[in-house]
């Protein structure tokens, strides 16, 4: 995200800021973004500190005084000198403790970006790893990657162009799963309330390993053009040949479907609509679809489903709190 990285001009930058006005979502992450922005800017002024060179300073000063003014005194300014790391640091750790996206974990501290339903996002890794986020999740990272690896933690899905560094694998942890990469291009897919996680690779190789208990209990090597999918409810792995240009359809704003269930269409309109759909005849789910959407709203798109499919549809508008908070859309499917 340039804004985050701080190369955004001031034009883009005026017109991110009228785009959130706009965008109750938008202005959310973006004031988070600028929380980010605050706790930097403090760490960076909390480096700068000297605090031998002060303490150096004032101990001159002491000695070439002539009209002493007693030890008492001068050991009351070393000890605000002393101090005054000690305050940065309380105040970043203060910001730190209370806001979201940045944590300190283990001496590191990892940035955290969120995406709202229906928004994607990119952005470029410390490492130079490009990053693509779809809609509805949540990435955390090292703000500076150190040690032997580069792990990140991923809910939700995520494409990723992997800087090359052989000393330095890059690792993509899913709890579950976690894909380990050197330089390559790969789509990852692991949403918290579903049943698989998903592999797709575009360039180069990785390696997928299982964990369970904080063990390694299997690893798979993808080959480019490659899916993997692990069903958590059957704790199996399904390797296959897979279309590229589907399953890497979001990135271009757009809903491919070849012979999917309905079940699973209507997982994939939930998620990018914000919307809570429902199935209510058990004999649609296995119903199967094949169709290509781009810059179709979900009405537009379950018409069309509707004229090709057995199905009928009705929406229930969105909720709004006390908060102006816009709840989920209620969508309902049955058999015409």
């Amino acid at each position: 995200m340039k804004y985050l990285a701080g190369t955004a001009s001031g034009n883009e930058i005026s017109e991110l800021r009228h785009l959130a006005g706009e965008n109750p979502d938008l202005k959310k992450e973006l004031d988070e973004s600028d929380k980010v922005i605050g706790r930097l800017n403090a760490l960076d002024l909390m480096k700068k500190v000297d605090t031998p060179s002060a303490f150096s300073k004032l101990k001159k000063r002491i000695s070439g005084d002539k009209n002493l003014k007693g030890w008492f005194y001068y050991w009351q300014k070393i000890a605000a000198i002393l101090l005054l790391p000690f305050i940065a640091v309380s105040v970043f750790q203060f910001f730190t403790s209370r806001q979201q996206p940045a944590t300190v974990s283990s001496s590191v501290i990892y940035n955290e970006i969120k995406t709202s339903p229906g928004l994607r996002s990119d952005f470029q890794l410390p490492d130079g790893t490009k990053v693509w986020l779809n809609g509805s999740t949540k990435i955390k990272y090292p703000i500076a990657f150190t040690g032997k690896e580069r792990r990140i933690f991923m809910e939700g899905e995520a494409y990723f162009e992997v800087a090359k560094n052989k000393k330095k694998p890059f690792v993509v942890d899913m709890g579950t799963l976690q894909v380990q990469a050197v330089g390559t291009a790969f789509n990852c897919m692991a949403y918290p309330d579903d049943h698989l996680v998903e592999t797709t690779l575009a360039e180069g190789k990785v390696k997928i390993t299982r964990l369970a208990e904080g063990q390694a209990k299997g690893e798979y090597m993808l080959n480019p053009g490659q899916i993997l999918t692990y069903k958590l409810n059957s704790d199996k792995f399904y390797l296959q040949q897979g279309d590229l240009s589907k399953h890497l359809s979001w990135l271009n704003g757009k809903f491919m479907f070849r012979n999917d269930p309905l079940e699973e269409v209507c997982k994939q309109l939930g998620r990018w609509f914000n919307a809570d759909i429902e199935i209510k005849d058990e004999v649609l789910r296995t119903y199967s679809f094949t169709g290509t959407f781009h810059n179709e709203g979900l009405r537009e798109i379950l018409d069309l489903i509707s004229l090709t499919s057995p199905i009928s549809y009705t929406i229930t508008e969105r909720d709004v709190n006390k908060n102006n908070e816009y709840g989920k859309l209620k969508v309902y499917v049955k058999k015409k």
